[in-house]
């Protein structure tokens, strides 16, 4: 992944969470890299210390986190967006509580204009200076046509947005970036394949000693990696009412089912993780799917059937995730090997993968959904017990689920 290894693993899951806010049924379109790379080159060029730039540039990657809908983030796409405020407060109220807390108020004020007649009262300076230059370069990026190269429209993407100096955005940081953009690199910076690694330098830090790094098994940083995850599974859960809280059961299923099963503290709290990021490739559907009422159709079916593939490949971006991914986006393979989106058999699929999966159908079964009231624990075990039966599920694992 060329400059990612350059960063920690919280930091490469920052990234991957990134680049699923931007899924679409087209693939990844990197709003978010794109926004944290200009955001990054002009808290630089403000001569921002080093903590405030990463701050700032760490905010932009996840500036839209607040976004429940895909029919919310088409319209955040207007140059001119109507009421952009709400999904700004939802994402400061989703990072508040979180390991994430220092991008929180960066992200809140994201929409504010300079001259005033925001929500929050604030205009001028009185709106965050990192705040001031995410929104800038947030609508840089709309303005920006992916068809064309990004070097070609500079003249008219700089004219635009010098337009609405003094009145949506600070005139210092227009200047500045009216200054930056004469660079023939900056705009070739943002193109797909040189992306990651320019926004890389921005993104690395100092290491840490060996002594002062937080390591349990095999990820490092494991307690913040966890913060961050639970985050990121409450924005992949709300984005449905009936899938609201399920990553989180799942997860705790996983942690408790591993102790049934003899794992040690580590483990469990890794197939925690896995259990929060098991659905991050369902940023990818849309949530007329999700919420339907009914049976889905082949073209409907075919995109649920893309999730669990799109964890995995999100994943795999991390280091120390090597396992975990598997854990995580293995949980629709079956034991038979009729399950998706890989068709992996039970010579593949470790027993960290089947105790997600079986937490998956657990959590799945008891909860509403659409088309049915959620069951209660008895039915739910008949359920699974089948399951196992017919070579869907571990038995073993079946039986251990017995006993939460």
């Amino acid at each position: 992944m060329g400059g990612l290894v350059l960063h920690s693993p919280s930091d490469q899951l920052l990234f991957a969470i990134s680049a699923a806010l931007d899924l679409t049924y087209k693939g990844i379109s990197p709003h978010h890299m794109r926004v944290a790379l200009v955001t990054g080159k002009i808290s630089q060029a403000l001569g921002l210390p080093r903590e405030r730039l990463q701050c700032a540039v760490r905010a932009a990657l996840i500036h839209d986190c607040g976004v429940k809908t895909w029919g919310e983030r088409d319209k955040l796409h207007v140059f001119e967006v109507e009421h952009p405020f709400q999904h700004a407060e939802d994402g400061f109220r989703l990072l508040e509580p979180s390991p994430l807390c220092a991008l929180a108020v960066v992200v809140r004020y994201h929409h504010d204009r300079w001259s005033g007649g925001n929500l929050s009262g604030l205009a001028g300076e009185s709106i965050p200076l990192e705040s001031r230059i995410l929104h800038l370069a947030d609508r840089l990026d709309v303005l920006l046509d992916p068809a064309r190269f990004y070097n070609c429209q500079r003249s008219e993407v700089l004219k635009a947005l010098e337009g609405y100096r003094g009145s949506a955005f600070d005139p210092q940081l227009v200047d500045v970036l009216g200054d930056i953009g004469r660079q023939e690199s900056f705009w070739l910076d943002l193109e797909p394949e040189f992306l990651r690694d320019s926004l890389a330098g921005f993104m690395a830090a100092t290491p840490k000693p060996a002594s002062q790094r937080e390591t349990y098994g095999s990820i490092p940083e494991l307690g913040e990696i966890e913060g961050v995850a639970e985050v990121f599974a409450g924005i992949v859960d709300r984005r449905s009412p009936y899938t609201y809280q399920h990553s989180k059961r799942v997860a705790d299923c996983a942690y408790r089912l591993g102790k049934v099963l003899g794992f040690d503290e580590n483990r469990c709290r890794e197939l925690r993780v896995a259990g929060l990021l098991h659905d991050l490739g369902k940023l990818g559907v849309d949530e007329g799917i999700l919420d339907k009422n009914g049976s889905l159709d082949g073209a409907e079916v075919c995109v649920i059937r893309r999730h669990p593939y799109l964890t995995f490949r999100l994943l795999e971006r991390v280091s120390g995730f090597e396992e975990l991914k598997e854990w995580a986006a293995f949980h629709h393979e079956r034991l038979d090997g009729k399950g998706y989106p890989f068709g992996f058999g039970e010579d593949r699929l470790s027993l960290e993968a089947r105790v997600v999966a079986v937490c998956d159908v657990f959590a799945a079964l008891s909860e509403d959904r659409p088309y049915r009231r959620g069951l209660e624990r008895d039915k739910v075990m008949e359920i699974l017990e089948k399951m196992a039966d017919s070579g869907a599920l571990d038995r073993k694992v079946v039986e251990a689920a017995g006993c939460l």
